[in-house]
This record gives C-alpha cells, structure tokens and sequence, in this order.
C-alpha cells in the first residue's frame, strides 16, 4: 500500500490501493465480504479480458483463502458465477463509473442470495461444484468467453 496508511474502511480506498491489499494478502480477512470479491471481480474485468479476469480472480481467492487459514472456503463454482454475473453488469455500464457507482447500477450483485436463481442448493454444495466448474442447473449464467474489455 502506499506510504500513508489507508483510511479504516476498505471502500474509502483508492482502487489500486485496494487491489494491491488484495494481491499482497494484507487486507484484513475480517472485512473482506462479499462487496469486496465483487470489487475485485469489477477490478480484474475491467483491466483484462473476461478470461484473464477469471483467472486471476480464481488465483487471488485462492491465495487469500490459504493465506488466512480458510482454504475450506473456496468455492471454484462460485467463484466463477459471480465473475460472470459481473462481467454481464460491466457490460451494461458506462465507462468510467466508479465501483459504488457501479454497483448502485446494479443492486442484484449485493444480494448474496442471487445465485439461487441459478444453482440449486444441492448442486453447489457437491464436491464438483467446490472443486471445479459446473454449469448450473436453474437458470443459465451469462457465457463469460463473450464479454472483453479495453
């Protein structure tokens, strides 16, 4: 982070600022959410390719997940959906709005909930959904590969 300690809440952070806690797994375990997996889905999808944005985030929760003792929590599936989810909201947002303008667009993906409209309890509670991907079973998802950015 940068030289002057950030202010307390992570969303008064700058997005760089936050992103690199993010990667450098020195944001607090403690406050990192929902919203936060959501803004750093924002971040990755609108400085890579929706591919490239899966990947790093897949690779970033996992890190984080290790690195704070809570390796069980990963969820790949998850992980995956709200990427796509995302990347189907960024695409129907103008540029250059801010994450909380963004997300004031788009109050669905504050709703930890919105995946039930897509995956059946079940299904997400299975081995395969926690371990790899699996489509889902209620409704489809937005297909990532179709979303690119800059």
């Amino acid at each position: 982070m940068s030289e002057s300690k950030p202010p307390c809440s992570a969303s008064a952070w700058s997005d760089d600022d936050f992103l690199r806690a993010f990667e450098d797994l020195s944001f607090p375990a403690d406050q990192f959410r929902h919203r936060e997996h959501i803004r750093v889905a924002w971040l990755y999808l609108k400085s890579s390719d929706a591919s490239r944005a899966a990947e790093r985030m897949t690779a970033g929760i996992r890190q984080f997940a290790n690195h704070h003792g809570a390796t069980q929590k990963y969820h790949h599936t998850l992980t995956l959906a709200w990427i796509r989810l995302v990347a189907a909201a960024l695409v129907e947002t103008p540029e250059g709005y801010s994450f909380d303008q963004f997300i004031a667009e788009h109050p669905e993906l504050s709703d930890k909930k919105l995946l039930a409209k897509y995956y059946s309890n079940e299904l997400l509670q299975t081995a395969a959904a926690r371990e790899g991907w699996v489509e889902s079973d209620l409704l489809p998802l937005p297909n990532l590969r179709i979303y690119r950015c800059c």
